[in-house]
């Protein structure tokens, strides 16, 4: 998957789990924080949750714990989707 392709997918992730911040989308970077939006451990959740449905894969619950950024969840859909290549 290519950087683009991932950042749509996140912004559905994000769309899916927070539709009352939507319009934020369109401020999405690689750079972005996940507090930046105002995302909450729930919301992060529910954003990978969303990932793993439509990419059919199961990340591991440290390795969410620790994501901070728009770029580590890029990171971390790059190494899942490898694996599955």
């Amino acid at each position: 998957m290519t950087n683009d392709e991932i950042l749509i997918l996140l912004s559905e992730a994000f769309e899916f789990a927070a539709p009352e911040k939507a319009e934020a989308i369109e401020a999405l970077t690689m750079e972005s924080t996940l507090d930046e939006f105002g995302v909450s451990s729930i919301v992060a959740l529910e954003m990978a949750g969303y990932i793993e449905e439509k990419l059919g894969i199961q990340f591991a619950d440290d390795e969410l714990a620790q994501i901070g950024t728009i770029k580590g969840f890029v990171n971390l859909i790059r190494q899942y989707t490898k694996a599955l290549a």
